[in-house]
């Protein structure tokens, strides 16, 4: 069995969730039809720590803050997107897709790594070709989040023998998780411009949203408290 087989059929294993997913703050994606503009990890678009608010569907990830990235997908178009946080318990899912998008994630340490992916995992009121990676326990710092096509992969999820299945807070299946992935490739099997494809709404769920800036002097100042 080929490796991106294993997540198609662990698909029907899923178990629905008890309500759909809401938006919560909105963010539009910046590139348009024709161009690839944030196509690679170097040139995400950067979700602020703004665009986080609170969740407006308690029942299915608590008050937990929550981004949610208008796109559109079409071709060989690979979106990503950066964020960070302080840590803690992500989710990352696709709702809301049009013309029968398959729409494929996967999730990037700050260098490039390749730490998790998820093709199909539907959830109630969502089409079956929606995506759902998580729960992750993300440690602080920055992160990547792409989103592609489901004839599309990352490179990375095809290297290394160590993944596990992640599990949803419904104990439905959440994709996998890898722990060996090759260090630093963030590349994907096809990357080209963004034709009229479908739409979708990448939802973007972390406790402790965080700027960079700010997690650098929080580092800064326990440092210096250890130190006193």
């Amino acid at each position: 069995m080929q490796p991106l087989n294993r997540r198609r059929l662990l698909v029907f294993l899923a178990v629905p969730f008890l309500s759909p997913l809401a938006l919560a703050g909105n963010v539009n994606e910046l590139e348009n039809n024709g161009f690839a503009s944030n196509n690679t990890r170097a040139s995400a678009q950067n979700i602020a720590a703004a665009s986080f608010t609170a969740n407006n569907s308690p029942n299915v990830f608590g008050a937990l803050p929550t981004a949610s990235v208008r796109g559109r997908l079409g071709g060989d178009d690979v979106d990503f997107f950066s964020f960070s946080t302080a840590g803690g318990i992500a989710y990352f899912s696709t709702t809301n897709t049009t013309n029968g998008l398959d729409t494929y994630l996967a999730l990037f340490r700050s260098d490039g790594t390749l730490l998790g992916d998820n093709d199909d995992a539907q959830h109630l009121g969502g089409s079956a070709f929606d995506s759902f990676l998580g729960s992750f326990n993300l440690g602080a710092g920055s992160y990547y989040i792409a989103i592609t096509s489901g004839k599309n992969s990352a490179n990375a999820s095809f290297s290394g023998s160590i993944f596990n299945e992640l599990q949803r807070p419904d104990n439905g299946f959440g994709g996998f998780a890898f722990g060996d992935a090759t260090t630093g490739d963030d590349s994907f099997a096809r990357s080209g411009v963004q034709l009229d494809g479908g739409a979708y709404t990448l939802n973007i769920t972390i406790p402790t949203p965080g700027s960079l800036a700010a997690l650098s002097l929080a580092g800064l100042l326990a440092a210096r408290r250890r130190r006193a």
